[in-house]
């Protein structure tokens, strides 16, 4: 039951840290919830298609369709947490700027439904090898719903200390948490994308599971916030700092071609 109580809360910390963040945002951008119901909806509808189609996409590409699928939504949701950067750092230096609507939703909803998606594909991938095909789906339902329970807890506390901070506060630390999170599925992609021999295999440039092994508690919540790995490869590496310094660009794009010279506050939702 621990290990069904791990992996789960991984999976389910990872979505909150990056749902949380957003809603976080969307009030300082002055946008209320509304957009949360069709991302749950994208979000449903992807994840269970991915599930009853895994064994179809599992088998496309040579073998490697899980992988290039799965190092595809990741690269599209760094993208998206770029996008998101830029939008926030745009509106952060004109107050009175106000994200379109559609393409405020582009974002937000194309960003929470894709990690939906992954993360609630390999929650279904976990529970029917280890719960149904093993005969083990008491422990595996059991841990599950805890490891739900504690990300969800997680999860609201993340939010209600985002939503605590004074606006401009709350932007600069939502972009924060969205590099740090767009920069560790950078990393994973590197990973699917070796395994799918579509970048090259390399060795391990340093070795920290005697620190914190990647199977601890500590090494999965550490992986869920960061995208930590205990022995990450070059590749791994320079797609991490090439999405940090992506994010950054954007964040100075919008700091240095849209900044003006206004004053004012944009509405807050309540």
């Amino acid at each position: 039951m621990t290990d069904a109580v791990v992996i789960v809360l991984r999976e389910v910390l990872e979505a909150m840290l990056l749902i949380c963040m957003l809603m976080a945002s969307s009030t300082a951008m002055g946008y209320r919830f509304r957009w949360m119901g069709l991302a749950l909806l994208f979000g449903v509808f992807g994840a269970t298609a991915y599930a009853l189609r895994l064994e179809q996409i599992s088998m496309a590409f040579e073998g490697f369709g899980q992988e290039i699928v799965n190092s595809t939504l990741l690269i599209a949701i760094a993208v998206m947490l770029a996008a998101h950067n830029y939008l926030a750092v745009k509106q952060l230096y004109n107050p009175r700027y106000k994200v379109p609507y559609g393409l405020f939703l582009l974002v937000f909803v194309g960003t929470v439904s894709m990690a939906m998606t992954r993360e609630g594909a390999e929650i279904y991938l976990y529970g029917y090898s280890y719960g149904v095909l093993a005969g083990n789906m008491s422990a595996v339902f059991s841990g599950g719903a805890i490891g739900v329970g504690i990300g969800l807890s997680i999860g609201t506390f993340f939010y209600y200390a985002l939503k605590s901070l004074a606006r401009n506060k709350r932007l600069v630390t939502c972009c924060v948490v969205s590099l740090i999170l767009a920069a560790g599925m950078m990393g994973q992609a590197a990973l699917y994308l070796s395994q799918a021999d579509l970048m090259p295999s390399q060795g391990a440039l340093w070795d920290t599971s005697n620190v914190f092994a990647e199977s601890s508690l500590m090494g999965e919540l550490l992986h869920a916030a960061i995208g930590y790995e205990a022995s990450p490869s070059l590749t791994q590496v320079l797609l991490y700092l090439g999405s940090v310094l992506t994010s950054l660009a954007a964040m100075f794009a919008a700091w240095f071609l849209y900044r003006k010279p206004e004053s004012g506050e944009v509405g807050e939702a309540r």
